[in-house]
């Protein structure tokens, strides 16, 4: 899937409820939303990565909240964060959870692609896409969320949405 896709796929279902609670999306190659708070603006988005999307290892995307004088993605900013940062510790399990249920249907290509030609260390690196998660994760972690189809992207974000609620209600309630 390319990110024009899952951005399409994950705007669909979060932008409604967004622009009802006054978001206006940001003008970006990433899919972003603003909103005015006091003198600043709230800024989440989310960002796919920039490897692309691959055949058996699928891709994944991240999600950042910034409070910023500005509604540009990754502007300076007040304050800057990943989603695990959000995160309580049973969310931080069902994130492993989720990303292990995912990896299962992953299947590593045939011994004659292109990537078992290449060097040992590019091998290892693209073998642990595959590998399963056998932690839990920690508010610290940088965390992105593996997807191989559409139905891995729909199940994250109904897993994020309850999360992204609660980071929008209490940066409105607060000073930042």
């Amino acid at each position: 899937m390319k990110s024009t896709e899952v951005y399409r796929v994950i705007n669909r279902i979060i932008f409604p409820e967004l622009k009802s609670a006054g978001f206006k999306k940001t003008k970006s190659g990433m899919l972003g939303f603003y909103k005015q708070l006091k003198d600043h603006y709230l800024v989440i988005w989310f960002q796919c990565a920039q490897g692309g999307f691959d055949a058996y290892a699928g891709s994944k995307f991240v999600f950042e909240v910034q409070i910023s004088k500005s509604n540009d993605i990754g502007s300076q900013s007040v304050f800057r964060e990943r989603i695990p940062f959000f995160l309580t510790m049973d969310d931080l399990a069902r994130v492993a959870e989720l990303e292990n249920k995912i990896k299962d249907k992953l299947r590593l290509p045939p011994s004659n692609h292109y990537i078992f030609g290449m060097d040992e260390n590019i091998q290892l690196w693209y073998k642990k896409k595959f590998e399963k998660v056998d932690n839990i994760y920690k508010n610290s972690s940088d965390i992105w969320f593996v997807y191989f189809n559409e139905t891995d992207i729909n199940n994250w974000i109904e897993f994020l949405q309850p999360v992204i609620r609660k980071v929008i209600f209490d940066f409105e309630k607060s000073d930042y």
